[in-house]
């Protein structure tokens, strides 16, 4: 505590001295930014942990499966930021760079979130064996029927999304959710 006190106290001794003038040190700037960004990293693991771990204690307590719980609650916490963001960017007039966020945006995640840990985990211990469960060739059926279906339908009218094709979007999604949570039950049971 008095190490971190004190490594604390001669950090914002610093900071202060490189930022006290009328123009801060542009070094000092670019490593304040980089401290911000790698604090709000920490904060953002730290949180997101202890949701899943009070998320997966409910979960325990109602006697719901982990992946019940990950269809349904973690996935749309997971999805909210992107909500945001993405209405943000829409309501603002930038309705193409909302819908290439849409796709863009998880696209990135499974590459990084999946791609880094599995390229990391092959490099030590060689290749991943994995078991395709019915649980994830639903996933995979759904999101390339939901990719398809909206390909098809912009490509049907000239690159326009029509609004019944959200409500499609949210049938499909509603359609998913009751069979992941029937698959999860029904594996439970057996």
């Amino acid at each position: 505590l008095v190490f971190a006190a004190g490594a604390g106290g001669g950090l914002a001794a610093l900071a202060y001295a490189c930022t006290g003038g009328a123009t801060p040190h542009r070094h000092a700037q670019t490593a304040l930014v980089a401290l911000g960004f790698l604090a709000t990293v920490a904060w953002l693991d730290l949180l997101a942990s202890e949701t899943v771990a009070v998320l997966e204690s409910l979960g325990a307590a109602a006697g719901l499966s982990s992946a019940v719980l990950g269809v349904t609650a973690l996935a749309w916490g997971n999805c909210i930021g992107d909500l945001v963001a993405d209405g943000a960017v829409a309501r603002a007039g930038h309705a193409r760079m909302a819908v290439a966020s849409v796709f863009n945006s998880p696209l990135f995640s499974q590459i990084n979130a999946l791609g880094v840990p599995v390229a990391y985990y092959c490099y030590f211990h060689g290749p991943l064996r994995i078991a395709l469960d019915p649980q994830a060739v639903l996933s995979f059926a759904v999101v390339a029927a939901s990719i398809l279906a909206t390909a098809l339908v912009a490509r049907a009218n000239d690159g326009a999304l029509p609004r019944h094709h959200a409500f499609t979007l949210f049938g499909l999604y509603a359609a998913y959710v009751a069979a992941a949570v029937a698959v999860e039950l029904h594996r439970a049971s057996s």
